[in-house]
């Protein structure tokens, strides 16, 4: 299925503040999310209502709304095999509707 991406103001901050060719990295993905479908990029269940973009040493945490929207909440350098609970929590506080 087919989303339209839009981010948060902060995870746009944070977009911003990646290399060049990581922002490409992302941008890459989340361009298949909206021209082909979600089930073209790795994802995975985090926590109630939050979802992960994983794209190679990046996450970009989001949530789903209106069944036709993606919002991007946080953007964040992986570090672990496992997405830090700072990381889970922080993007439920700005993702709340």
């Amino acid at each position: 299925m087919k989303f339209k991406v839009d981010k948060l103001k902060e995870a746009q901050k944070e977009y911003n503040s990646l290399s060049k060719a990581q922002q490409i990295l992302l941008q890459d993905d989340y361009n298949l999310v909206s021209t082909k479908g979600i089930e073209f990029v790795k994802t995975r269940y985090l926590a109630p209502k939050l979802f992960e973009i994983k794209t190679k040493d990046l996450r970009s945490l989001f949530k789903y709304e209106a069944d036709q929207i993606i919002i991007i909440g946080l953007i964040y350098e992986k570090d672990s095999q496992k997405a830090p609970n700072y990381y889970i929590k922080l993007a439920q506080k700005r993702l709340k509707p």
